[in-house]
């Protein structure tokens, strides 16, 4: 017999899905640009609830359950979301979640874009893994959502967009930042791992060619948002950062070894001998022949 499988059509439910081609001017606004919700929502004991996205979905999904249990898989890890907790699915995740037949949830939820989406998705211990949620935060997230979505009620106007904006900025905040069962600590935990993972990526490709990008994508965030958690961190931009370490390197082997510069160049990363002097002498405030010159110790 085949499974009944809804995506949405609950008793009691509340839903906006706001149409594209107005979010497409709206979301140029810079009231609205950081963060908006494209899809915001109440299912109340939404049995039988069940989504599917291969290939996930192209914006950040938040969900919150305040009764009731479901499960949530993404890319083949499994969890439990349980009442009084939240997760965040990141955006082209491929994912799959149903609400528990027997005791089904009941969910607020919210897709959500924006210049600022990763800092609150960069909260979450890893996708799709619930957070606990204390009692006086969920009830005022519950209001603020109730308050969005009786606000686009009345429609998409460009003051209800900047309102459920704003609102959508105020839930992730409250839920992430200002929720005393998942204090700050986890986060600044994460970031401190990231980073020691970082400094390991590049110390381990100090001979090989290695942009912006490929730093960002390994740490699992947006290049802006990595660039600006290195710099807070070390007090220098990433690239400057790699660039020292290969300097550093190539002080070692010029002070260690006998090796022709070309060939230190070349085991530090630059195919140009030329291009590695001058980054050499930019750092160093002289060129590698001079610096290996002069009599240290």
């Amino acid at each position: 017999m085949t499974p009944i499988r809804l995506r949405e059509g609950f008793a009691g439910q509340d839903m906006y899905v706001i149409p594209r081609p107005i979010l497409a001017d709206a979301h140029r606004h810079p009231l609205v640009q950081p963060l908006y919700p494209t899809d915001i929502g109440w299912f109340p004991e939404a049995r039988y609830h069940f989504r599917q996205r291969p290939k996930g979905a192209g914006q950040d999904h938040l969900m919150l359950c305040v009764g009731g249990h479901g499960r949530v898989i993404v890319e083949d890890q499994e969890n439990h979301l349980r009442p009084g907790e939240l997760l965040i699915i990141p955006r082209h995740r491929s994912h799959k979640y149903w609400a528990e037949e027997d005791d089904p949830w009941s969910i607020y939820w919210m897709h959500f874009l924006g210049d600022e989406a990763n800092y609150y998705v960069e909260r979450i211990p890893g996708p799709g893994h619930p957070v606990p949620v204390d009692r006086a935060t969920q009830e005022e997230a519950i209001r603020l959502f109730r308050d969005c979505l009786d606000t686009l009620e009345t429609g998409y106007t460009i003051p209800n967009l900047i309102y459920a904006a704003q609102s959508a900025r105020h839930i992730l905040s409250l839920l992430l930042f200002r929720n005393q069962a998942w204090p700050l600590e986890p986060l600044q935990e994460r970031r401190q791992m990231q980073l020691a993972e970082t400094l390991g990526f590049m110390r381990e490709r100090i001979s090989e060619p290695v942009h912006l990008e490929d730093l960002a994508r390994h740490a699992g965030i947006s290049v802006s948002h990595f660039s600006e958690m290195f710099r807070e961190e070390t007090g220098q931009s990433p690239m400057a950062y790699f660039t020292h370490l290969r300097i550093r390197q190539a002080c070692r082997l010029l002070d260690l070894t006998s090796k022709h510069i070309k060939t230190i160049a070349a085991e530090t990363g630059y195919g140009d001998p030329y291009y590695f002097s001058r980054a050499f002498k930019k750092v160093m405030g002289l060129s590698p022949g001079r610096y290996r010159a002069i009599k240290k110790g």
